[in-house]
């Protein structure tokens, strides 16, 4: 795993993209960043009761902090917020707040590929804050954390300023039919989400390269 990790990143920064192929998915991050995809649905939850999300437990669209919340951060110039002015400072509209083994589901009405999302004060764990995305047979098909959003942007665990919070673009070479952001311990806000059911070209291009070297290390191992 190691060898892969080591292989994909450098292939992919080599592009320049601060980027990671994960088994089944094709991630970048990026601080201020933005949707990847230009023809994505755009959902920033302002409405009472967004068509896309559910709850489970302890979860809520939110305002401003709260005792388990934290919203994310405007963290610069060039992200395209929804509906939000793009100046630096806390979210002020609603967010996505899980907390205290809570969960959000986000559901879609036919399969999707791409997920983008403004994800605020990242914790770097493989546990705290997970997002998991379940193909038509609710079947688990792979997991995002907070530690793999780090590795690629550097940043600070738990930092509500403006490098705390990242845009993220998950491409995912099964169709997903939904995704489940789930918090234990650490909240996990996050707003602004993209989805798409075609990546763009250049993602999916990169997600099948690092499949098949996935493909490759794995006979060399046997």
């Amino acid at each position: 795993m190691k060898k892969y990790l080591a292989f994909s990143i450098a292939s992919i920064l080599a592009l320049g993209a601060p980027s990671i192929a994960k088994a089944q998915f094709y991630i970048s991050a990026d601080i201020g960043g933005v949707p990847t995809v230009s023809s994505a649905t755009l959902e920033n939850f302002d409405e009472a009761t967004p068509s896309i999300l559910t709850f489970s437990g302890n979860a809520a669209l939110v305002t401003g902090h709260g005792a388990y919340s934290v919203p994310p951060y405007f963290s610069g110039s060039t992200a395209a917020y929804f509906g939000e002015s793009p100046a630096n400072g806390p979210d002020s509209s609603q967010y996505v707040a899980v907390w205290d083994s809570g969960s959000a589901t986000l559901s879609f009405s036919t399969p999707q590929q791409y997920l983008g999302l403004l994800w605020g004060s990242v914790d770097a764990s493989t546990t705290l804050n997970i997002l998991s995305f379940y193909d038509s047979a609710n079947n688990v098909i792979g997991t995002v954390s907070g530690a793999d959003i780090l590795a690629l942007t550097g940043g600070s665990s738990g930092d509500d300023g403006p490098n705390g919070t990242v845009y993220v673009n998950i491409t995912s070479a099964t169709p997903f039919s939904s995704a489940v952001a789930s918090a234990t311990g650490i909240a996990f806000e996050f707003d602004d989400v993209a989805y798409a059911p075609v990546p763009e070209p250049a993602s999916l291009s990169l997600l099948a390269f690092g499949m098949f070297r996935i493909t490759l290390l794995r006979r060399n191992q046997c």
